[in-house]
């Protein structure tokens, strides 16, 4: 098994365990050795994303369940079976090399293996919750970001791209604001890490997914949009030079808008 800074692993009878340095107690007391233990669990929990959710509670921490799966054209196909076992693995440290650059994302403390069919894997995930701090998508229609709030989240995710990471699925869904404040990017588990910061391409790439997640929302759910927010800003305040290129891409940027708008509506 390939070493992972900040885990160990163990093999268990249905595959193998990876945990949090410091978690193999709790999650041995939790059951998450036995690959029954997270089904059962996970088919009494809740809709959430790509499957159900379930939560438990280990030392003062509650922990969100899960089994992963694919998205995308992949996922009406494979479902929940991946190719590469390391692509499970990225669950575990693509977060932590997140959190070790300053990021706030939560941690990952357990992921459990199952090999089977032959080269392929299936995986259950451990990951810690951020109290009181659901996504600003199911927040929205409700209980919309106050403009403090919006500036937290944008400047969380420029924060991620300050650190180099590029996440290929930002959206409101995988955006929160805590009760003190500071916002959270969630499911890293598929972006890219670079070396470097972002450069202002991606970044406004970023940014534009985050407008889009906002106004199909909007859509969705019949509310009416807030034409105050001013994303740029939000994220790069004065910046000259994103400006002048966010400037650039205007109209290349509604085109894209347009064509996702039209597949709202089918």
């Amino acid at each position: 098994m390939s070493p992972l800074s900040g885990f160990s692993s163990v093999r268990v009878a249905d595959g193998e365990l990876w945990f949090a340095d410091g978690f193999e107690a709790a999650a041995r007391e939790l059951g998450l050795a036995e690959h029954s233990r997270w089904v059962s669990r996970i088919e009494e929990g809740i809709p959430g994303g790509r499957g159900k959710i379930a939560f438990v509670e280990s030392s003062g921490r509650r922990l969100a369940l899960k089994q992963l799966r694919r998205g995308g054209v992949a996922g009406s196909i494979w479902r929940d079976r991946f190719s590469s076992r390391e692509r499970l693995i990225d669950n575990l440290s693509i977060p932590k090399l997140a959190r070790d650059r300053g990021v706030a994302t939560p941690a990952a403390l357990a992921l459990l293996i199952v090999p089977g069919p032959p080269a392929w894997w299936r995986g259950w995930l451990a990951i810690e919750t951020v109290p009181n701090a659901p996504d600003l998508r199911k927040r929205l229609p409700t209980d919309p970001p106050s403009a403090a709030e919006w500036s937290d989240a944008l400047a969380a995710v420029r924060k991620l791209h300050d650190a180099g990471i590029e996440h290929p699925d930002l959206n409101l869904g995988n955006v929160l604001v805590d009760a003190a404040g500071r916002g959270w990017v969630i499911d890293l588990d598929r972006s890219t890490v670079h070396d470097r910061p972002l450069d202002i391409d991606r970044r406004i790439d970023g940014i534009r997914r985050i407008e889009r997640s906002y106004l199909k929302t909007c859509f969705v759910h019949e509310l009416p949009i807030d034409t105050g927010i001013d994303w740029l800003r939000l994220y790069a305040s004065k910046d000259a030079s994103m400006a002048e290129r966010w400037s650039q891409r205007h109209e290349s940027d509604l085109t894209k808008l347009r064509r996702h708008r039209r597949a709202w509506r089918r």
